[in-house]
């Protein structure tokens, strides 16, 4: 019999045949926890400035003889208001991609659509933690101010906030904070008309230390299929834009002027840190310091943009200062965006900052502002910076009658036309009109600087 060689075709010589198989499961690898929005009251309104009154005192009264009369008092009233901000996500495809892509994931443009609802609404949480007006109000990209500018009373009759001085987490301070609200609003807070917010991070560290106490812990819906564990009745909500994910302000350099500011002659020691879209604050960068003489210096504090984590940039600046070291306190908020291009749209990243003993000036080489800072934003000497591992957990109201979220379009699909210069596209846009209404900031409260190693 005749033998015969026969060599098999393996899969690798096959190739040009083999069908290639995708999953059509989209897998979304973007996640956060985002409590805060969905937890919050709002209410809808038809103006660009949400106003409230509030009384403040009432009718002075007390003891009187028989048939006697005490003066005349009345209340005191006043009248606050809070600016609402745009918010606006832009994207397009072309229809052939929608074609070319229906038979994977149906729709790309509905999926597009559905990602930037999303990212906008992280955008926002990061406003309603993070932002501040005053650093950006006559800048490109004008915010509203969060809880980090508004609850943010470190001593005092009004005090709402708690420096934990990088202490580590505790029941005791989470005490402490409770007490303070309690004291300040005159009611109790052990209910789900409350929450703390608090990273995952420190969330895992209460837990261990509830761990002899886990029967006396009950879950609480803080919002519709949102179940969360609780302390003392009060809901604890996970938050991914309060822990720093380990990011740390990078290296920044310092030179002086002799003319051009207000700085008098000293030795000013400076750190700092950075507010990441959709993540928070960094931790500070390393002290740096810088002489001036004189009394007309500025500073100039120098550094790369720097990137945070799935390549968030910074929405601003938080600048530490002090004439003594390692004793820094907040001097103010600086915008992360000098101006705009040209073009209207592309933005020009802050890279340097200049104090000029009366505001902080945001630059990029020789860019400045088109209109200039000509005060301090935020300064606050209770507010210290970030070190490795520091944390912040708010405890907040979640009554209307203490905060609110005024909205006019709350996330608002609208539809983009194609040019003629790009006839295929299929562009949109997503906008939203809101802030944040801190109508009482005494009755909310910050526990600052806490430092949860699991």
């Amino acid at each position: 019999m005749t033998t015969q060689l026969r060599e098999a075709l393996t899969a690798a010589g096959a190739a040009a045949l083999i069908q290639k198989f995708i999953d059509p499961l989209l897998l979304e690898y973007t996640r956060r926890y985002s409590p805060v929005l969905r937890s919050l009251p709002t209410h809808k309104m038809t103006s660009t400035v949400y106003n409230f009154n509030a009384r403040t005192q009432y009718a002075a009264g007390g003891f009187v003889t028989d048939g006697g009369a005490r003066p005349v008092t009345n209340s005191t009233y006043v009248q606050s208001d809070f600016k609402v901000r745009l918010l606006q996500t832009v994207g397009a495809i072309t229809g052939f991609a929608e074609e070319v892509t229906s038979d994977l994931v149906g729709s790309l443009l509905r999926r597009e659509i559905e990602g930037s609802v999303q990212g906008q609404l992280w955008d926002t949480e990061t406003g309603i933690l993070w932002g501040n007006e005053g650093c950006s109000q006559n800048g490109p990209y004008p915010q509203f101010s969060g809880l980090d500018s508004q609850v943010a009373t470190f001593s005092g009759s009004t005090q709402n906030a708690i420096d934990g001085a990088g202490a580590a987490l505790s029941l005791s301070l989470l005490d402490q904070t409770i007490d303070m609200v309690e004291t300040n609003a005159a009611m109790a807070v052990s209910s789900s008309d409350w929450m703390f917010v608090a990273s995952p991070t420190a969330i895992s560290k209460l837990a261990q230390l509830f761990t002899n106490q886990q029967r006396f812990l009950d879950k609480v819906e803080v919002a519709t299929g949102l179940n969360v564990p609780s302390y003392r009745d009060i809901p604890l909500v996970k938050s991914s834009f309060l822990g720093t994910r380990g990011a740390k302000m990078g290296t920044v350099t310092t030179a002086t002027a002799t003319t051009g500011g207000t700085l008098a002659a000293a030795t000013y020691y400076y750190r700092v840190a950075a507010v990441m879209a959709r993540a928070g604050e960094t931790e500070a960068c390393t002290e740096v310091s810088q002489a001036t003489t004189g009394s007309t210096s500025t500073v100039t504090l120098s550094f790369s943009t720097p990137t945070g984590y799935e390549g968030a940039t910074p929405i601003l600046y938080k600048v530490y200062r002090s004439t003594a070291t390692t004793t820094e306190t907040l001097l103010g908020y600086v915008d992360a965006t000098v101006v705009l291009q040209a073009d209207g749209v592309t933005p020009v990243a802050t890279t340097s900052i200049v104090d000029t003993g009366t505001a902080l000036v945001p630059m990029n080489s020789s860019t400045a502002p088109t209109t200039l800072p000509t005060a301090y934003y935020g300064t606050n000497i209770g507010a210290k910076p970030r070190g490795a591992g520091a944390e912040t957990i708010y405890l907040m109201s979640r009554n209307r009658d203490f905060v609110v979220r005024p909205v006019i379009r709350d996330l608002k699909p609208i539809q983009v036309y194609p040019t003629t210069s790009s006839p295929d596209s299929l562009p949109y846009a997503i906008v939203s009109d809101t802030c944040l209404a801190v109508r009482a900031p005494r009755y909310l409260g910050r526990l600052d600087r806490v430092v949860a190693s699991l």
